[in-house]
């Protein structure tokens, strides 16, 4: 057995992974009814038949994630829903945004308004993970 303790992550190495995160990392392991929830909550103009096409081929995320226009095609999607499905899968693979990065109120207002938060719905912001900073010995002495 090692007597050797692990050392916690650095803060350069925790903002370093949330940097490389993707929507699609964080939304991969959701099993068909958390996908349809989660769906459900986004401005994709989905309809319940969809959602029971979703159900009925039993595709959870890691599926999701995968499919292309002719699979939708062939489940039976249309047009319409098919084309926001496929732009909505390939957002998910942008990098997350670090919010701990955002330093002035400006840097705010612009994150808020590319996320289309109108001060009334803030469901639209996207799933962060938060940066511990270390603390100096003189932050420590206050």
């Amino acid at each position: 057995m090692s007597s050797q303790a692990s050392s916690p992550a650095s803060p350069a190495s925790i903002t370093e992974e949330i940097s490389t995160r993707t929507m699609s990392d964080v939304v991969k392991d959701f099993n068909t009814e958390e996908l349809i929830e989660y769906l459900g909550r986004k401005d994709l103009k989905l309809k319940e038949s969809h959602f029971k096409i979703l159900r009925k081929e039993e595709i959870a995320s890691s599926d999701f994630l995968k499919l292309t226009k002719e699979d939708f095609y062939s489940i039976g999607f249309a047009l319409g829903p098919t084309t926001r499905l496929i732009e909505f899968i390939e957002g998910l693979s942008q990098k997350l945004q670090n919010y701990s990065l955002l330093k002035t109120l400006d840097d705010l207002k612009e994150m808020l308004r590319r996320n289309k938060v109108n001060g009334e719905d803030i469901t639209n912001i996207k799933q962060f993970t938060p940066v511990f900073e270390e603390i100096s010995d003189d932050d420590k002495a206050i």
